[in-house]
């Protein structure tokens, strides 16, 4: 799962370039539903039954208090860049949310058939394993965020041939997917998962000194890096999160271990993109050019090239050089700083794991079945 999941994350802008660049942009979001559909089939024919018992009634309550605090929070998160970190949308924003989480917890604590049962983090091995996928996901989808566009914008590759160059990233990813479940055998989850995050914080922070000369051979070894790191760090921690949970809860385990990566990746864009983005528009403050150009520029990296094209083509071919170096100076501000960001998230992981996780898993790390499972999966 660890192995297959990293995978897909990172030869996502493979097939989303070559798409884009040979078929339409229309494609892919068919594409995505066309695999899905295939993964369905496949699983319906190969993965064996997983039934709870109890089959308790659904916990909307739970479902809605969870959809609106995670909402407020991206939302906050996304929009700070356009309204201010300091402002009064943001900040009420942050503080909404933290206040709906913290119901969420109450609302889950008190109910006889909860959507989550919040006392399954008190096993230090779940809590340990779940938040080392959540800062993995969160580093990895915001390096994929900014990195896509260096290659496009910054470097001017053509997007399949962006999407190619994450490979090395990708091929690392499962390679130690693998390698990790059997080091973990040996070593110990807690050395192998910790060695890993902190692999991936070593990655990240060497990739913050990329500008816009730095060759394509110095970012694939630093995509392997990364790459090695994630995989050692996925694997290991996602069976030490389904191991705590019993077979009938299966289902339980593996939607808590999809929910992390997807809170940490959804997190890992907005923060790592809001840090890139603020620090990208500082780098217009000041500059000699048209309201509507500056306007336009500072939505993205993106929009400032096509802008300067269009300068340039129109026969302003000063306003057009200024534009562009003004754009991919700030980008790559934003794109080291966010680095750095994922550096210190994947560091901090590496601490918990070694302070939380245990080294084996045995019977007295696991919370007994009664307390770890929740209700329903």
């Amino acid at each position: 799962m660890g192995a297959s999941a990293g995978l897909a994350i990172a030869l996502g802008p493979v097939v989303g370039g070559f798409l884009v660049q040979h078929v339409s942009w229309n494609s892919t979001l068919l594409f995505p539903g066309a695999v899905a559909l295939l993964a369905l089939v496949g699983a319906l024919l190969r993965i064996p039954e997983s039934r709870d018992p109890e089959t308790p009634p659904l916990d909307y309550g739970g479902i809605a208090l969870s959809t609106v605090g995670l909402g407020l929070l991206v939302y906050g998160v996304i929009e700070a860049p356009e309204r201010g970190w300091a402002s009064a949308a943001t900040v009420g924003a942050l503080v909404t949310a933290l206040v709906v989480l913290l119901v969420f917890v109450v609302w889950e604590r008190r109910r006889a058939f909860p959507m989550l049962d919040v006392s399954v983090f008190k096993n230090l091995r779940f809590t340990a394993a779940a938040l080392s996928i959540t800062f993995a996901f969160f580093a990895l989808f915001g390096f994929i965020f900014l990195i896509t566009q260096y290659f496009q914008f910054v470097k001017g590759y053509e997007p399949f041939s962006a999407g190619i160059r994450l490979l090395p990233f990708a091929v690392c990813t499962a390679a130690l997917s693998i390698l990790g479940s059997r080091a973990a055998v040996v070593a110990g989850t807690k050395l192998v998962v910790a060695g890993g995050l902190l692999m991936f914080a070593a990655g990240f922070a060497w990739t913050s000194t990329v500008d816009a000369d730095t060759a394509y051979a110095t970012m694939a070894f630093q995509m392997v890096l990364m790459g090695s790191g994630l995989g050692l760090t996925s694997a290991p921690a996602t069976e030490a999160i389904m191991g705590v949970v019993p077979a009938a809860k299966a289902g339980m385990g593996s939607a808590i271990n999809d929910a992390t990566r997807e809170l940490g990746g959804t997190l890992g864009v907005a923060v790592v993109g809001s840090v890139a983005l603020s620090l990208y528009r500082d780098a217009f403050d000041g500059a000699s050019l048209p309201g509507p150009v500056l306007e336009t520029a500072r939505e993205s990296i993106g929009a400032a090239v096509l802008t300067a094209d269009g300068l340039a083509r129109g026969g302003d071919a000063a306003a057009g050089a200024a534009l562009a170096s003004a754009a991919q100076s700030g980008f790559l501000d934003g794109l080291q700083a966010g680095c750095l960001v994922a550096a210190g998230v994947s560091a901090v992981g590496a601490v918990l794991v070694l302070l939380w996780l245990p080294a084996h898993p045995g019977a007295a790390d696991d919370v007994p079945q009664q307390a770890a499972v929740p209700a329903t999966a």
